[in-house]
C-alpha cells in the first residue's frame, strides 16, 4: 500500500492529476512512475461506470469503491430511459474531448432526433463535475418531459465477506504476496498468467483481501516463500487457511520456524498459530510433504501470542446517510464505506427527492413510473439510488432547453458544502468550444462517424478491474466485456494514437512488465502483440527516445515468451520451430470461428497442429525490434533476433507454403514433433484458405511468386474481398459460410494490418483502397443508425455485434487521420523514422528515414497528408522521388529499392 501511494505521489507531482505532458518531451523519470503501474491515469472523475452511462468518481484506488452519477430522461408520467452499458438503450456516446476533459452522450427519446437529451459532463477540477442538460423538441407538438438524476455507490465484484481486526502492532500478508513459489510440475502458465494474476492466485469473496493461495500444497515439494517484517525478530505467525473437511496437508517450514505442521480442514477458515525466530533469517518457506489441497488466505505476524482472532462481519451498505438542504436544491451525501461526502445542487426547477431502495433500474425503475406518491420506493433492499426527479420540463414545439449540475467530492462537509454554494461561479463558460484538427475537406464525408467512434474509445473505460494485485482503470473495447484483453486493447492503443498520446502510452504499458516480472506481459485473449505495432506507431509519431529507452526491454520480454525463448514459454515445441499458442487460448489471431482454427479444436489437436500468423506475426515483432536494437547499439540483439527471423522464416518456406493453394498450410506434426503435412478440410483441400494463410505478406518473407498470389487471393472478389472490404475466409472453399461471427463478415483489424502491409510492399494503392473501403462502410453504417459496431456482414455491409463498440474498430480513426488529418505521416512496419517535422504552415516534412535491414531492400511507399492548397515535390537521400496526390493535401510517396537510411524533403511546389 505505502508502495503505491509512494508512486501516486510521484506521479501527481510530476504529471499533475490528468498524466504528464503532453509527448514529444516526456521525460525518463516520467515514465518510470509507470513502472508498477498498469493503470490508466484519467483522474478520478470519468466514464467509468459499469451499470449506468454517466460520470464517476474513485474515492479511494485501491478499494475498488466508485461513486457513479448518470441522468436518466424520459416523458412526463411515460416512459423513461436507462441507459444500461451492457446492451442497446437508446443512448449513444456522443463527444470527448480528453484534453479538456469533456464527455458527452445522446439519449433518444424519438428517434430520430426528433426529441433527445443531450447530457455533457465537464470535469471542473479534481473535485467537481458540471452536468449540463440540453433538451431538445424537434417535433412540431409540444413535449414534457423529465429528468431523473440518479447517484450511487458501487462497490467492486469482490468485496471481502470479512475483514480482520488486527492486533496492535501486527503485520498481515496475504499468501499471494510471496517472494517464491515453486510449484510441483512447471506449467506452460507459470510466465503468463491469465488476467496478470499471481500464480497460483483465486479471487473470492470469502477470502480476506479477496485473494488468497489456492490448490497448494498437494503435491509433495511444493514451496511457497514469504520475507517476514524486517523489525520483527521474534514472535508469532498465524496462518490463514481453508481446505475441504476433514482434509489434512503436511508442511516442513524451514528459515524463520524449522519444524513439521499439519493444517486440518474445517471446511471454512481456519488459523494455526506457531512461533517464529527471525534472527538467522526473516524468509519463512513452507514445503509441502503431502495431503490434500489447502487454500492459504495469509500470514498475521505479531509479536505475542494471538488469544483471539476477530473477523468482522464486512457487507456492503449502499445507502447513504443524507444530509442537505433539499428546498435550497442542495444534496450531502456519506457513504460509510468510501471516504468523503459527495454533494449535488441544480438549476431551479420543479423537483422531487426520492431514494430508489433496489439493485437495478431497467425494470424495477420503469415499474415504478406510475407512482407519483412515494418519496422511498422499495424494491429488493439490495441498492441504493438517490434520485432527483426534476418534472415536467416543458419543451415547446421546436425549442430546447439547459439544465446544469454540479456533482462533488470533499474530504469534509464544509469543503463539499463551499463548492455547492460556488455553483453559479463554476458552470460559467464550462464548455469551450476547443480548436479542431485541420482536416482536409474530402474528409468531411466522415467526420460523423469519427466523432461517434472517438467518443466511443474513450468513454470506454471502467473502473475497477483487477491484476497484478491493484484496482486500475482501464479501456475496454466495450463494457460488455469488463476485463482485460490484450490484442483488443493493442487497437485501443492505436486509437488513441491517434486522439490521446498521454494515454495511448500507459495503454501500451498496461499490457507489458517491467523485466523479470513473474508474468511477460499482462495476457487474456489472443496472444496477437499488436502492442508492438502500437509502439511503433507511437515512436513515428513522437521520436521520443525515452519511449523508446522504456518500452524497448518491456516488448523485448513480451516478444521471447512469445517466441519461446522465456520461462514456461510452451510456444516453440515444435521441431519445425513453427509456433502455436493454443497452451494461452484456444483463439490464435482474434477471429473466434476461423475455419481451421475451428478445426484444430473441434479434432483435438491442439498439441501438433500450428498456425501460420503466430510465426508470422512473431518474425514481423522481431523485425521491429531489431530496427529498435539497430538504432541503440545492442548488437548481441540484434544476432538473436537474425537468427530466429531465419528460423522462422525457413520453418514456413519449407513446411507451410502450399503451392497447390496458393496459400501458407496450418500444419500437422507427429508425434515426435515432426512436420508431417498441411492440415486439411474434410474434402481434402487446404484448410486455411484465408487471411491466416497471408499472414507472411506481413512478415516480408514471400517470393514475388508468393506475393503474387495472396495478393490476388486478398483483392479478388472470388476469393477475400467482398463488397464491404477484406474477409478473412476465401468465399471460393467449401468452409466459408455467410452467418458466421468472422467467417462471413468483415473487421477491421486484420484490414489494418494488410493496409500497412500493402505500404511496405510499395503498393499504396492497394493501401488506400482498403482504407477507403473500410471509411465508406463504417461511415454508413454509423450516420445510419449512431452505432460503432464490431463487424459488418461482407453483402450487405451493415454493423453487428457490440454496438458501441471501440477496440477492434479504431483503425477507421487511423484511415481518417492518414488521409485527412494534415500534418500526419504513415508508414508500414519497415520505416523507423528517426527524425521528423513538420513545416509550422504544414505545408511541408522533413525526415531522416531508416528501414528494416531484416528485409530485403524493396521499394516501400508512405502517406503524408498537409495542406490543401499547394502541389508538391520531394527528394530522397538528394534525388528526386516520384510521388500521387490521390486529391488536394494527401501525398503518397514510394521510395527507392533501399535499405539504406536517407533525408526524405517533401515541399510544396513554388
Amino acid at each position: 500500500m505505502k508502495r503505491r501511494i509512494i508512486l501516486a505521489a510521484i506521479a501527481l507531482a510530476l504529471f499533475g492529476e490528468s498524466g504528464y505532458a503532453q509527448v514529444p518531451g516526456i521525460s525518463a523519470s516520467a515514465l518510470k512512475a509507470l513502472e508498477n503501474s498498469h493503470d490508466v491515469q484519467i483522474g478520478d472523475w470519468g466514464p467509468y461506470s459499469k451499470q449506468y452511462a454517466g460520470i464517476s468518481h474513485i474515492p479511494d484506488m485501491p478499494s475498488g469503491m466508485r461513486f457513479d452519477f448518470s441522468v436518466m430522461p424520459g416523458y412526463y408520467r411515460n416512459k423513461v430511459l436507462i441507459p444500461n452499458v451492457l446492451f442497446e438503450s437508446g443512448y449513444f456516446p456522443w463527444d470527448a474531448d480528453p484534453q479538456a476533459k469533456i464527455y458527452g452522450y445522446r439519449y433518444e427519446l424519438e428517434w430520430k432526433d426528433r426529441v433527445y437529451v443531450d447530457v455533457t459532463y465537464k470535469v471542473v477540477d479534481k473535485h467537481s463535475v458540471i452536468a449540463t442538460v440540453k433538451c431538445v423538441n424537434n417535433t412540431e407538438l409540444p413535449q414534457n418531459l423529465v429528468l431523473n438524476l440518479m447517484s450511487w455507490i458501487a462497490y467492486p465484484e469482490i468485496w471481502p465477506q470479512q475483514r480482520l481486526l488486527k492486533p496492535s502492532g501486527s503485520t498481515w500478508i496475504n499468501a499471494v504476496d510471496y517472494i517464491s513459489l515453486k510449484s510441483a510440475a512447471a506449467q506452460p502458465k507459470d510466465n503468463l498468467v491469465t488476467d496478470g494474476l499471481m500464480k497460483g492466485e483465486v479471487r473470492g469473496a470469502e477470502y480476506l483481501d479477496g485473494s488468497a493461495l489456492g490448490k497448494f500444497g498437494r503435491s509433495a515439494g511444493e514451496e511457497v516463500s514469504y520475507a517476514l517484517a524486517p523489525a520483527m525478530k521474534k514472535g508469532y505467525v498465524t496462518l490463514f487457511y481453508r481446505s475441504s473437511e476433514n482434509a489434512a496437508t503436511r508442511f516442513k517450514l524451514s528459515g524463520a520456524i524449522n519444524q513439521e505442521i499439519t493444517l486440518k480442514g474445517m471446511g471454512k477458515l481456519a488459523t494455526l498459530e506457531v512461533p517464529f525466530d527471525a534472527k538467522s533469517s526473516s524468509i519463512l518457506n513452507l514445503r509441502s510433504i503431502g495431503g490434500d489441497a489447502v487454500e492459504l488466505n495469509g500470514l498475521l505476524l505479531s509479536t505475542n501470542k494471538v488469544e483471539k482472532i476477530t473477523l468482522q462481519e464486512n457487507s456492503r451498505k449502499p445507502q447513504p446517510e443524507i444530509i442537505g438542504n433539499p428546498k435550497k436544491r442542495q444534496l450531502l451525501l456519506k457513504y460509510r464505506d468510501a471516504p468523503g461526502y459527495y454533494g449535488m445542487t441544480w438549476d431551479d426547477a420543479l423537483f422531487k427527492i426520492r431514494e430508489v431502495r433496489n439493485d437495478e433500474l431497467d425494470v424495477y425503475f420503469r415499474k415504478m413510473v406510475h407512482n407519483h406518491v412515494d418519496s422511498i420506493l422499495n424494491g429488493n433492499g439490495k441498492g441504493h439510488f438517490e434520485n432527483v426527479f426534476i418534472r415536467p420540463v416543458e419543451l415547446p414545439a421546436g425549442s430546447e432547453k439547459v439544465l446544469q449540475c454540479l456533482i462533488t467530492h470533499g474530504d469534509d462537509a464544509a469543503r463539499v458544502n463551499a463548492t455547492l454554494q460556488s455553483f453559479e461561479q463554476l458552470k460559467q463558460g464550462v464548455i469551450k468550444a476547443t480548436p479542431s484538427d485541420l482536416i482536409l475537406p474530402s474528409g468531411a464525408a466522415y467526420q460523423f462517424s469519427q466523432q461517434r467512434l472517438k467518443a466511443a474509445l474513450l468513454e470506454n473505460v471502467v473502473y475497477p478491474i483487477y491484476t497484478q494485485r491493484n484496482y486500475i482503470r482501464h479501456f475496454t473495447p466495450g463494457k460488455w466485456w469488463n476485463s482485460l484483453y490484450t490484442w483488443d486493447s493493442g487497437f485501443i492503443a492505436l486509437g488513441l494514437n491517434e486522439t490521446d498520446i498521454n494515454r495511448a502510452i500507459e495503454c501500451i504499458n498496461a499490457y507489458t512488465t517491467a523485466p523479470g516480472s513473474q508474468s511477460a506481459f499482462i495476457h487474456h485473449g489472443s496472444p496477437v502483440p499488436v502492442q508492438i505495432y502500437a509502439f511503433l506507431d507511437l515512436w513515428n509519431k513522437t521520436q521520443s527516445k525515452a519511449v523508446l529507452d522504456y518500452f524497448y526491454p518491456r516488448l523485448k520480454q513480451y516478444y521471447s515468451f512469445l517466441s519461446g525463448r522465456l520461462g514456461s514459454s510452451s510456444t516453440r515445441t515444435m521441431s519445425s520451430n513453427l509456433l502455436k499458442t493454443w497452451d494461452y487460448f484456444y483463439n490464435s489471431g482474434g477471429w473466434d470461428d476461423y475455419p481451421a482454427q475451428s478445426g484444430v479444436h473441434q479434432q483435438r489437436l491442439e498439441s501438433s497442429v500450428t498456425p501460420v500468423i503466430t510465426t508470422a506475426q512473431c518474425i514481423r515483432f522481431a523485425k521491429i525490434l531489431r530496427m529498435v536494437a539497430q538504432q541503440t547499439d545492442k548488437r548481441s540483439d540484434v544476432a538473436a533476433y537474425d537468427k530466429d527471423i531465419a528460423l522462422f522464416t525457413e520453418a514456413l518456406q519449407k513446411y507451410s507454403w502450399n503451392s497447390k493453394s496458393g496459400y501458407f498450410s496450418y500444419v500437422r506434426h507427429d508425434a515426435a514433433g515432426m512436420p508431417a503435412g498441411p492440415f486439411t478440410y474434410a474434402d481434402g483441400s487446404d484448410y486455411n484458405m484465408g487471411l491466416d494463410g497471408a499472414y507472411p505478406l506481413l512478415s516480408g518473407i514471400c517470393t514475388p511468386e508468393q506475393q503474387a498470389s495472396l495478393l490476388k487471393k486478398i483483392f479478388s472478389a472470388e476469393h477475400m474481398w467482398t463488397p464491404s472490404g477484406i474477409g478473412v475466409v476465401d468465399q471460393a472453399a467449401p468452409y466459408y459460410r455467410k452467418d458466421g461471427y468472422w467467417n462471413g463478415s468483415v473487421w477491421m483489424p486484420h484490414q489494418w494490418f494488410m493496409w500497412k502491409t500493402m505500404l511496405d510492399l510499395g503498393k499504396p494503392e492497394l493501401a488506400m483502397q482498403i482504407a477507403q473501403k473500410g471509411l465508406e462502410v463504417f461511415e454508413k453504417e454509423t450516420s445510419n443508425s449512431y452505432y460503432t459496431f464490431e463487424h459488418f456482414l461482407s453483402e450487405s455491409g451493415r454493423g453487428a455485434g457490440w454496438h458501441q463498440f471501440s477496440g477492434l474498430s479504431t483503425p477507421v480513426l487511423s484511415w481518417f487521420n492518414a488521409g485527412y488529418k494534415s500534418g500526419t505521416l504513415t508508414t508500414g512496419f519497415e520505416i523507423f523514422q528517426q527524425r521528423g517535422k513538420f513545416s509550422a504552415d504544414l505545408s511541408g516534412y522533413e525526415g531522416d528515414l531508416s528501414f528494416d535491414q531484416a528485409t530485403a531492400a524493396h521499394p516501400r511507399s508512405l502517406m503524408i497528408c498537409l495542406k490543401p492548397e499547394h502541389s508538391y515535390e520531394a527528394s530522397f537521400a538528394g534525388k528526386p522521388v516520384a510521388i500521387t496526390q490521390p486529391y488536394p493535401g494527401l501525398v503518397c510517396i514510394t521510395l527507392p529499392a533501399t535499405n539504406q537510411s536517407g533525408k526524405l524533403l517533401l515541399k510544396a511546389k513554388i
